[in-house]
């Protein structure tokens, strides 16, 4: 499937507003992550306008715990953001493979989210 010049390759996450994609940028030959918002929440103009300024406000930050967000824009009728992509298991699938995260071990995974 094709999104301008991204090609989505496979869907890595999904959730109430979006699904997020695993993309390649053909122009920079990178692999990158693609965040599409779904349509029924692209219809409420006022979500989209907030989603676009979390984009915004995001894209300002620089910081080893975020991810950096290289596009935001709207093609075809179709809103989304392009992020950096980075490989790795998520936390659910971590929590499925190795069970609940001893205490420690969350908390300092949160303080590192929430630095």
């Amino acid at each position: 499937m094709k999104l301008g010049r991204f090609e989505l390759r496979r869907v890595l996450g999904e959730g109430a507003q979006a699904v997020v994609w695993l993309g390649f940028d053909a122009r920079l030959e990178r692999e990158v992550a693609v965040k599409l918002m779904r349509p029924e929440a692209a219809a409420d103009a006022q979500l989209m306008n907030r989603w676009l300024q979390e984009a915004r406000s995001v894209s300002r930050l620089a910081h080893p715990n975020i991810v950096p967000v290289f596009e935001a824009d709207v093609h075809a009728a179709q809103p989304y953001l392009v992020f950096e992509y980075v490989a790795g298991p998520t936390l659910a699938a971590q929590i499925k493979t190795h069970g609940a995260m001893p205490a420690h071990r969350a908390v300092a995974t949160l303080i590192g989210v929430l630095d």
